[in-house]
């Protein structure tokens, strides 16, 4: 009963509860939706607890079960970004679809009770991820690259062409130098466990698009139960914990934070390296600290006056395709980015854009590119056609209604 007639997709409007919790792509999804002719109920609701919320529960079954004049339900489907276990929860009381493209990396929610509910459409951008939870027994999974608004960051890049570069080198993220960092704190730890996984951790640093952590043979699971007994997992009831892959992620995330500050540290070494990440991240001794970058202005404009735009991968994206890679070749940015086996599935390396495996790698790579604008160029060119075709909202929500909905 969750099927719709091939008649009511094409080329008419459906009806759609959009949840907008204030994330940066709220506008341009928004705006994608109603320009393929679709129309919007929007819901904003700061929920306590993402596992069950009583009153989010209840502002949500008061949208859903709104009627039309003949009779039958208002809302066709609900949409978010990220996955929400009560937005599931309420739509499966009402037997309506529940449409979600999860962007964040990791995600707790997706190892949520209510995972597995009919009504779920959950789309990730990470095959690794997609085969990790299927085995755990998760049925509700389909994969999506995640998008772009194609055509405004292209009108910004057209504006922009006659702009000379401001920067040299650009990498747009966060540090990880934050409350967060879980590993540290983990002082208890055995010194030859902790030592050993340093040096996993300094191993995983040489080397992009293979992950080492997720080894058992490297990091045991007795190394992991170590770990686990040092943090206290809360346990609502809302959530299949799996200490396991927390764990790893925890370490995943120390990878990341500690490779990010060497990289942009040692391209230093060729011209000036720019960063723009939140306020209360510390810069690298030597990096231009340009504070936080806004997303839909800022961003682009950033990416289009760079010479060369960095994508470090965040190392618990086990082979997807990051969002900001996405973001910098849609506005007409020059790519180099550590490797990730969608991106090569994706796009042409040395064609599209510029893909290392390596720190040395990397570092030879922009060397090289920095003094080559005629490759840049094309490169730049080829890949925002590709990006703003193919990765633009209004191709991959079409594609998500039909998979889901037909």
């Amino acid at each position: 009963f969750f099927l719709f007639g091939r008649e009511r997709i094409g080329g008419v409007s459906l009806n759609i509860l959009y949840y907008d919790w204030n994330e940066f792509t709220r506008e341009d999804a928004q705006n994608a939706f109603v320009s393929m002719g679709h129309t919007l109920t929007v819901i904003q609701y700061e929920w306590e607890h993402i596992g069950y919320d009583e009153g989010f529960l209840r502002a949500l079954l008061q949208k859903l079960l709104q009627k039309k004049p003949d009779g039958s339900t208002q809302i066709d489907f609900a949409f978010s970004f990220n996955f929400f276990p009560v937005i599931s929860l309420a739509c499966e009381m009402v037997k309506i679809p529940y449409l979600c493209l999860v962007f964040d990396s990791p995600y707790l929610p997706l190892n949520s009770i209510q995972i597995n509910n009919s009504c779920n459409h959950v789309y990730i951008f990470d095959q690794e991820l997609i085969k990790r939870l299927r085995k755990q027994g998760v049925k509700t999974l389909h994969h999506s690259p995640l998008a772009v608004s194609g055509q405004r960051l292209k009108k910004i890049s057209n504006d922009l062409k006659k702009e000379p570069y401001r920067y040299q080198i650009t990498f747009v993220g966060t540090l990880y130098d934050d409350e967060f960092k879980l590993y540290d704190a983990l002082q208890e730890m055995n010194p030859r466990t902790r030592g050993f996984i340093d040096g996993v951790i300094r191993a995983q640093m040489q080397l992009y698009g293979n992950d080492l952590i997720g080894q058992i043979d490297l990091i045991t699971d007795d190394m992991i139960y170590e770990m686990q007994r040092l943090v206290d997992f809360e346990d609502t009831g809302n959530f299949r914990m799996d200490p396991n892959q927390i764990l790893r992620d925890m370490i995943r995330r120390k990878v990341s934070q500690i490779e990010r500050v060497e990289v942009l540290q040692m391209l230093t070494q060729l011209c000036p390296v720019s960063l723009f990440t939140r306020e209360d991240q510390i810069a690298p001794e030597g990096v231009n600290d340009f504070g936080y970058a806004e997303y839909r202005h800022q961003m682009p404009e950033i990416f289009c006056l760079s010479k060369i735009n960095l994508n470090i991968t965040l190392r618990t994206i086990l082979s997807g395709i990051p969002l900001r890679a996405l973001d910098v070749m849609a506005a007409g940015g020059f790519l180099v980015s550590t490797y990730q086996r969608e991106l090569a599935e994706a796009f042409e390396n040395g064609k599209e854009l510029v893909l290392v495996h390596t720190p040395k790698e990397l570092k030879e790579c922009c060397a090289y590119y920095l003094t080559h604008e005629t490759e840049r160029e094309e490169i730049r060119r080829r890949a925002q056609e590709k990006v703003t075709r193919l990765y633009d909202y209004r191709v991959v929500f079409t594609r998500m209604i039909r998979e889901s909905l037909i």
